[in-house]
């Protein structure tokens, strides 16, 4: 007992050494004008904010792709390029559209949006049924009916396009011809709705044919009165008629590479680092109308290329994958149709880290949304502390960013997920002057402070990718469940 005693006290020793002289290595290594190339390249007016379908993201894609190349990142097994085609329905709104329900008609725009749709004329009656929820639908029967719901769940706190994607799903499965959500505005006025349904969508393409839609799901506009006429409506006609939309099927680039670990048995795991490498593009505002995104998500990718390049040269014992993940900004599209179609297996994919920012207002922090959620916390801190930073959790949970980052399309599948990003104690005018606004541009970004959280963001990977003790869920997580399915753990 003594010698093993010895002997493990000897192991800790050396492992503490060895971690303190790669800490000195990342250090010296890792240099901050690398970081500002990749950022003045993909945050570039050139690449005009690198919009999911444009030839400017598919630039970027294989910015990132030569990158691997050159660093020595591998092709994923059965993979003759770094480029995974991600199949998407581009949806361009109708053009025209009207609702007509006894004497009054709704019409496109000015009372109504599209969430989905296609074109033709939906007749049937109408059959009010609260928030729609599958509590509210039991026992009704919708087939054939126009279906009439409120937004939402009634807490003005959660976000309602979850819900309608739900409640469509529901009432398209119970024979319904369509789908009516009456918005009343909350936190976001009519206008911003507007903006948001129009123009064009994405969603994956899981085989239609054509790329259609069948299925119109309305937002109408609740001036105040509207609720009240469909309540006293129900059993009336109503007539949907839907006029020049458009779907295309379309294909889109996610980067995938990998870095072969060093230990013959634990190079069969991977950790996996994501990014996504879109942003939103050009608006049609006047001035400067090229939304650059620098910060999100150019931080991402460059924190991505970073640890690409020194990992390369110094691999941890599990190997190291890489997705850059497409069209995030339409849904988390790309990680989602990477989560469906995984290039490495995820029951061998022990741990996703994403780096997902709007910004940051603390450059003596790491903020790690999911910070206590997994067994790897000890590691976060260790490696922000390396470094000079204090890793924290979200201070912003009501805002619910875990499940709006690419993260969370590994968690839904059970694979312990956060995502490790710059710090911000609060959403104030230093996060909001830049997050989704043409200003985000390479040239407001602290070099200085970027490089030091590369670093630790490196030695957290490391640290993950050599770790001989569970990494898992921590008990009672919600995904804990999905992680138990995954790995076949009881």
């Amino acid at each position: 007992m003594k010698q093993l005693l010895v002997l493990s006290t000897a192991l800790l020793v050396s492992f503490g050494s060895f971690s303190q002289k790669l800490v000195k290595d990342i250090d010296k290594k890792v240099q901050l004008s690398e970081i500002k190339s990749h950022l003045y390249f993909l945050a570039s007016d050139e690449l005009r904010g690198r919009n999911t379908g444009t030839l400017e993201n598919e630039i970027a894609a294989r910015y990132i792709a030569e990158r691997f190349r050159s660093y020595g990142v591998k092709m994923a097994p059965g993979m003759d390029s770094y480029f995974q085609p991600v199949s998407l329905i581009k949806e361009v709104s109708p053009q025209k559209a009207t609702l007509s329900v006894g004497e009054k008609t709704f019409n496109l725009g000015d009372d109504m949006v599209f969430y989905s749709s296609t074109n033709g004329t939906f007749s049937g009656e109408v059959i009010y049924v609260g928030f729609g929820l599958e509590e509210d639908l039991e026992g009704k029967d919708l087939k054939g009916k126009i279906v009439v719901a409120k937004a939402g769940n009634g807490n003005p706190d959660e976000r309602l396009t979850p819900y309608t994607i739900q409640k469509q799903e529901m009432v398209e499965a119970a024979g319904g011809l369509g789908l009516v959500e009456l918005y009343k505005p909350g936190r976001y006025p009519w206008k911003l709705i507007q903006y948001y349904f129009s123009g064009e969508k994405y969603r994956l393409d899981k085989g239609e044919v054509g790329g259609k839609s069948t299925f119109p799901s309305a937002w109408l506009y609740d001036s105040g009165d509207v609720l009240a006429y469909f309540e006293e409506s129900d059993g009336a006609l109503a007539t949907i008629t839907i006029e020049g939309k458009n779907n295309l099927s379309i294909s889109v680039p996610n980067v995938v590479g990998y870095i072969e670990g060093t230990d013959p048995t634990m190079k069969s795991e991977y950790v996996m680092i994501s990014a996504h490498l879109d942003h939103v593009g050009v608006s049609k505002a006047d001035g400067d109308s090229i939304w650059n995104g620098a910060r999100d998500n150019g931080i991402g990718i460059a924190n991505m290329l970073t640890a690409a390049e020194y990992l390369s040269k110094n691999p941890p014992k599990r190997s190291v994958a890489f997705l850059a993940c497409n069209a995030e900004e339409k849904g988390l599209l790309g990680s989602r149709w990477y989560a469906d179609h995984p290039v490495f297996p995820l029951e061998k994919t022990v741990f996703d880290l994403n780096t997902d920012t709007g910004g940051y207002n603390d450059v003596t922090k790491v903020t790690v949304v999911g910070f206590n959620r997994t067994s790897v916390t000890p590691l976060f801190v260790k490696s922000a502390q390396a470094f000079g930073l204090t890793a924290i959790d979200d201070p912003l949970p009501e805002e619910n960013y875990y499940d709006r980052s690419d993260n969370v399309s590994f968690a839904a599948k059970g694979v312990p997920s956060v995502s490790y990003d710059p710090g911000y104690t609060e959403m104030n005018e230093e996060i909001t002057k830049y997050y989704h606004q043409p200003t985000d541009e390479p040239n407001t970004l602290d070099y200085e402070y970027l490089t030091k959280y590369s670093k630790s963001f490196i030695y957290a990977v490391w640290l993950i990718g050599n770790r001989t003790e569970e990494i898992f869920w921590e008990a009672g997580d919600k995904y804990e469940e999905a992680g138990k399915a995954l790995y076949g753990v009881e």
